[in-house]
């Protein structure tokens, strides 16, 4: 697909066996030195420039797909005036500036499951909920469910006002991860930083059974504790 990190890889390996073809002709016996030495150049040339048309649509489609951490930070300043799917639209745009694959569901049949992410080939529900206060229960069993439902290994609730103490006591006990504003805010900061992790085009990877239950204790790396809860051995992207 446009905007794949294997594009790219995919056209610079063209040009390699390319190049590789252009030696093996001009090193024919045959061939004289000077003769030999204007396919070279001539060759490189055309080869150069045949990868430098087919890079620059795919360079220009991601500038012009992938919201930056500036645009992104505006947007978020403005949540509380978004609609359910206008936040959900936000999520996924997100997730794919940090390089994931991310897919808005939405509407009937979306069994609690507002965006499915790709990351690192694993598929990740994730519920949008842009509530105003703490929400409560049902985000956490819905996205429970939907996750089991569309076949992902993990389950993600994403709200900036945060959740009550119910909602992270059943995430605990589900393996639900929790995000909230301040998760957010880490994110966008992370959007083209070196650091941020880039798509895995891998084939998604199904799971019958979630990964095994590790609660956040006193001795869980750190890093594990930049969600408001998440379970799970695979630390996500930073929040």
């Amino acid at each position: 697909m446009a905007g794949s990190r294997k594009q790219p890889d995919r056209i610079l390996g063209g040009g390699a066996i390319g190049v590789v073809a252009l030696l093996s002709i001009v090193s024919h016996d045959s061939m004289g030195l000077m003769e030999g030495l204007k396919w070279l150049l001539g060759g490189l040339l055309l080869i150069g420039v045949v990868v430098a048309v087919a890079l620059v649509p795919w360079y220009l489609w991601n500038r012009l797909t992938t919201p930056t951490a500036e645009e992104l930070s505006l947007r978020f300043e403005a949540v509380r005036s978004m609609s359910g799917a206008q936040f959900e639209v936000f999520v996924a745009d997100l997730f794919r500036a940090m390089g994931h694959r991310a897919v808005v569901l939405g509407g009937v049949g979306d069994q609690g499951v507002d965006v499915i992410v790709n990351r690192r080939g694993e598929r990740v529900a994730v519920q949008c909920k842009n509530h105003k206060g703490p929400v409560g229960n049902n985000p956490v069993q819905e996205v429970f469910a939907g996750a089991q439902y569309h076949r992902c290994v993990e389950a993600w609730v994403v709200a900036p006002a945060g959740y009550t103490s119910g909602a992270i006591a059943l995430a605990r006990s589900t393996d639900v991860s929790l995000f909230d504003a301040h998760s957010v805010h880490k994110w966008i900061r992370k959007v083209g930083s070196p650091e941020k992790e880039l798509v895995d085009d891998t084939v998604s990877e199904i799971r019958a059974s979630p990964p095994e239950k590790t609660p956040i204790t006193k001795e869980t790396p750190e890093a594990r504790k930049r969600a408001i809860w998440h379970p799970h051995p695979d630390d996500p992207p930073e929040g």
